[in-house]
């Protein structure tokens, strides 16, 4: 099937409400275009309200008979999320499905949450989690969560991780991404109301190492563009995940599932840790 057969095959949204974290820019940004096609609902969910506004009203000239709203949001503050998720249980708590897509790439510089955690890991994993651990413990009546992991997650840590220590970026990155898929894990064979569904984009043009400096980020992007898929395609496991059950593992096509069309996957149970199912933020 091609990327066109895909979309074109892919079930009508109409009256269904989607919530999305990171929908502003690069994999989120190509997901919520795809969303607002199949005539869906979205809210977004966004740190930074002045561009989530200017996104919208963009999608709004793209999509005229469009819904999309926007709740302030910032993944790296515990008030926060738990602001923003009492208004989607006051205002919001029909949607269908949270795609939780926000993430960062940020060395030892780029700080720490409001919590204590270094920035990557604290938005990444930590963030996510409380979001998901609010929501799901709120809400009343099923609802489903499609959680965005990745493929550095196949690396294993050599030693138990310390969550508040600053790691290189790219040990925090392999970290958060750990942690999030036995976490992930741990919900789908939970006894919760809710499905969970983990998938991963494969590696592909997005603005993550924006927070890198002018050289590294330039020759990142041009890279990424160059060798593997764009963020238009690398958003269609998210898409994919909205239709399938609890447990569902979705990632690319293609070698090392770097890039290409969904597929379905075994989930990759011998990367889970016990130590991180049971451990608690």
């Amino acid at each position: 099937m091609t990327y066109k057969g895909f979309i074109n095959s892919y079930e009508d949204l109409k009256g269904k409400l989607i919530i999305v974290t990171g929908g502003t820019s690069g994999i989120g940004y190509q997901l919520v275009r795809h969303l607002l096609n199949k005539h869906a609902d979205v809210l977004l969910l966004s740190r930074n309200l002045e561009a989530a506004n200017k996104v919208i009203e963009a999608f709004k000239k793209e999509f005229p008979n469009s819904h999309i709203e926007v709740v302030k949001y910032d993944q790296s503050s515990f008030a926060s999320i738990k602001e923003a998720s009492d208004i989607i249980i006051d205002k919001y708590n029909n949607f269908y499905a949270l795609i939780a897509n926000a993430g960062v790439l940020v060395g030892p510089k780029g700080g720490r949450t409001s919590e204590g955690y270094p920035t990557t890991i604290g938005v990444n994993y930590i963030g996510m989690r409380y979001l998901i651990d609010y929501l799901s413990s709120k809400l009343d009546k099923p609802h489903k969560f499609v959680i965005q992991g990745s493929i550095v997650a196949a690396f294993k840590l050599k030693r138990n991780a310390n969550l508040k220590k600053q790691y290189n970026v790219f040990t925090q990155y392999n970290i958060s991404k750990i942690y999030t898929e036995s976490y992930v894990y741990s919900l789908m064979n939970s006894d919760s109301i809710h499905e969970y569904i983990l998938t991963e984009p494969g590696i592909s043009n997005t603005r993550i190492t924006r927070h890198f400096n002018g050289v590294i980020r330039v020759l990142g992007k041009y890279f990424l563009a160059i060798f593997f898929h764009s963020s238009k395609k690398a958003s269609l496991t998210l898409l994919d995940g909205i239709r399938s059950n609890n447990g569902e593992y979705i990632v690319p096509r293609g070698l090392f599932t770097m890039s290409g069309l969904p597929k379905h996957k075994k989930f990759p149970y011998r990367r889970i840790r016990k130590e991180i199912i049971n451990h608690s933020i």
